[in-house]
């Protein structure tokens, strides 16, 4: 889907207001266990609905068979920011029990059973119910930002069958839906290009981007493409780097004990962040080249 943002003011960092559900997720799981989802673990409290109906009321007609999915265990926590989710923290996660109630609203039954994150997380991003039995054999984690990060240049053609623009340059990027510091980071970039001129959004899944084995990853990562038409890759960079680039200034000391400071040297490249490129005259012309300086 391409959307024309034009050059008005940026979105809010959180999700559209209109978008209550991540995509990608055969269960309706709505933007309020953004936390639950970023840190792989759901906790005491927690129910999700096969219906997203459910979530607003339970009046009318009832789905038959499982309908909702009620945690009982573990203890609710102050669960940490997505960005403290890395490497094991994650994989523990993942791999950590849970006890949930399966529900069939129609019926009036429940089922306790108990169970690993990583099966609950299955269950319900894919739709397949029996990842709920304890018998079955434990999924491997998800893959994250990081790793689709990696598998860019996978993605480029199809970033390529669905622009519009003729001339101009584009930013491909992955953003994780999930984390807050990874939205606000694709908010922040967004805001500044969108503020010297029309941008054009383009939001791909992993298996609508084109990369290899997209199951495997989290279905909140997201390859973003932020099209910019007739602004070459040059007019483009320094924004990318004011919004991108960590450097800091060092202090040095005087002989005299008093202090100044220098800017530290440039050492910004934009291919740590994501996909620079140009894009082609003409439709059928040579892929465009990526920047990485």
């Amino acid at each position: 889907m391409v959307e024309d943002l034009g050059g008005g003011a940026a979105d809010d960092v959180g999700p559209p207001p209109e978008l209550s559900f991540f995509t990608g997720m055969v269960w309706p799981v709505p933007f309020a266990f953004a936390g639950a989802v970023a840190a792989m673990r759901f906790e005491q409290g927690d129910v999700l609905y096969r219906d997203p109906s459910a979530y607003d009321s339970l009046e009318g007609k009832i789905p038959k068979g499982l309908s909702a999915i009620q945690v009982i265990l573990p203890k609710r926590s102050n669960r940490a920011a997505a960005s403290e989710f890395e490497g094991d923290r994650r994989l523990a996660n993942w791999q950590s029990e849970v006890t949930v109630e399966l529900i069939d609203l129609a019926r009036g039954r429940s089922e306790t059973r108990v169970l690993t994150q990583g099966k609950l997380a299955m269950a319900i991003f894919r739709g397949d119910d029996t990842w709920l039995d304890p018998a079955r054999e434990e999924p491997p984690i998800l893959r994250s930002a990081r790793e689709l990060q990696q598998r860019l240049e996978e993605t480029v053609s199809s970033f390529d069958a669905r622009q519009t623009a003729r001339r101009g340059s584009r930013f491909l990027f992955v953003v994780d839906l999930a984390g807050d510091a990874s939205r606000s980071k694709a908010a922040g970039v967004e805001e500044a290009l969108r503020a010297t001129g029309a941008v054009d959004r383009i939001e791909l899944s992993a298996e609508d981007a084109g990369v290899e084995d997209p199951q495997t990853y989290h279905p909140s990562v997201v390859v973003r493409g932020l099209v910019m038409p007739n602004r070459a890759p040059d007019e483009v960079l320094p924004i990318l780097r004011g919004q991108l680039y960590g450097g800091a200034s060092r202090e040095l000391d005087g002989a005299d004990g008093s202090g100044s400071y220098e800017p530290a040297p440039d050492r910004f490249s934009v291919g740590r962040h994501g996909l620079l490129q140009s894009v082609p005259v003409q439709p059928d012309a040579t892929r465009p080249q990526s920047s990485r300086t």
